[in-house]
């Protein structure tokens, strides 16, 4: 497997995937292939040398930090790297692929000289809080049907 800094054209990788990782967790997520475009474009331009893709002969998984976020939330407030988004297509998880690329993500905000990594999770979206519990992510507070996470770096 290799990871990789996401580009421009890695968008049509990004929707497919997007889609099939979100399904039963529609709630959650962008629903048309024109929304997830555009969220793919937002990511880039907030931070695009935070997005990076998991490669098995071909893209299987994405994540997105963004180390230009200000987090006003709980013991935070301030800069933090920012996880908005961490996807695998589904016959490709549970291979350590989502860890390999958190962990990818998290030395990155460390490169950019942030020691608190923040992220929201859909508070019906047991298996991702419980990942993110594994790899020392705490809740910290929840707003609406979204819970904060936060781990220290």
């Amino acid at each position: 497997m290799l990871i990789r800094k996401a580009k421009a054209d890695d968008i049509g990788s990004f929707v497919r995937i997007y889609q099939e990782a979100y399904r039963g967790l529609e709630e959650y997520a962008y629903r048309t292939r024109k929304e997830i475009r555009r969220y793919f474009k937002w990511l880039r331009k907030r931070n695009p040398d935070g997005i990076f893709v998991a490669v098995v002969e071909e893209p299987v998984g994405f994540i997105a930090c963004d180390t230009n976020w200000y987090s006003p939330f709980g013991e935070c407030q301030k800069k933090v790297g920012e996880i908005h988004e961490l996807f695998v297509y589904p016959e490709w998880q549970k291979k350590g692929i989502a860890t390999a690329l958190l962990s990818r993500a998290l030395a990155y905000a460390k490169e950019k000289g942030r020691n608190t990594a923040g992220l929201w999770v859909g508070e019906k979206n047991y298996r991702a809080r419980k990942f993110y519990e594994e790899n020392g992510f705490r809740e910290e507070g929840k707003l609406g049907r979204w819970i904060r996470m936060v781990k220290k770096l």
